[in-house]
């Protein structure tokens, strides 16, 4: 599998807290983005080459402080492959996450509430 580095140019960098390191497969191809705006249903991804839309994923996230990524199914519920990346229509994808068990739903939102402070409200895009 071919590793692409996949960030935008213009992605909100955190002040307090380091983005969660997203690493996705789509097609064999490994990628990778960031995230600072999540919760226990889903999450923004941003990156430049986002999957299309209803792709289902498995993705790896890396946060801050933890010794291993926290494993997830998602699908592919919004995406901007082609448009500008502004604040509006960030570069990226929005991926609802699929059969999440309670231990994880309440450990991805803990972990959101540390994000809050630097997350851009865009919920809409992935739940």
């Amino acid at each position: 599998m071919a590793a692409k580095e996949n960030h935008p140019s213009g992605e909100k960098q955190a002040e307090k807290v380091a983005p969660c390191q997203v690493t996705f497969i789509v097609d064999d191809e490994v990628f990778s983005g960031t995230s600072v705006d999540f919760n226990d249903g889903g999450m923004l991804v941003l990156c430049l080459q986002p999957a299309r839309l209803n792709t289902k994923l498995k993705l790896a996230l890396k946060f801050p402080g933890f010794k291993n990524p926290v494993k997830v199914s998602g699908e592919v519920v919004w995406t901007n492959i082609y448009g500008p990346a502004d604040s509006l229509s960030p570069r990226g994808m929005g991926v609802k996450f699929l059969n999440l068990d309670r231990d994880m739903e309440r450990l991805l939102g803990d972990l959101a509430r540390s994000y809050e402070s630097l997350s851009s409200n865009c919920g809409c895009y992935y739940t």
